[in-house]
């Protein structure tokens, strides 16, 4: 489980596939300090395992569902990606519970700078439409935020600069796809 509060932008330094597997080879210079062996870390909101570490690289191992459900597929190497361990007994819950069990990928729709703010407006697919709500939670990319408007065909969120500039979305443009997991508390109804 994890709170959408992401830890560290990391890079991806390989992208290998075998048969039945891709392996996703990542530079995280923090959290490779305290992953382990099987540990749960979220890569851009996708909950991977660690299967093996090398100094600052950490090694996943993604099935091809997974691949074809995110946005896994679309990254490339040299790619920034945003990075979550899991929580741990005493961590702090900021954001929300986040599962890393992402619902979809969405496409970005419009980026609006709004002073010192950016204002995101995001696909609203019929798979996820239910659960997006006003003034409830959505992870994008990891990213726990709260749903400002749902429009026709679209949603929006707002993001702080701090929040812009410490995570992957200053390098999103109009067009791409992002992870969308809805509030698991939503989804319980």
């Amino acid at each position: 489980m994890f709170t959408g509060i992401v830890r560290e932008v990391g890079s991806v330094a390989g992208k290998i596939k075998r048969s039945s597997l891709t392996k996703f080879i990542v530079k995280a210079k923090e959290i490779s300090k305290i992953a382990e062996l099987s540990d749960s870390i979220a890569l851009n909101g996708v909950c991977l395992t660690v299967i093996s570490k090398n100094k600052d690289l950490i090694s996943f191992d993604v099935v091809e569902a997974t691949l074809k459900d995110t946005t896994l597929d679309l990254i490339r190497i040299g790619q920034l990606v945003n990075l979550e361990p899991a929580l741990t007994v005493g961590d702090k819950l900021g954001g929300h519970f986040v599962l890393g069990h992402v619902d979809s990928k969405i496409k970005l729709k419009k980026i609006i700078r709004r002073n010192e703010y950016y204002q995101l407006h995001l696909e609203l697919t019929p798979k996820i439409k239910k659960y997006i709500v006003e003034k409830g939670s959505v992870a994008l990319d990891g990213v726990s935020l709260t749903v400002k408007k749902v429009l026709s065909g679209y949603f929006t969120v707002d993001i702080i600069p701090f929040t812009y500039k410490h995570t992957t979305f200053y390098l999103r443009k109009v067009g791409d796809f992002l992870n969308v997991e809805c509030d698991y508390l939503l989804k319980r109804k």
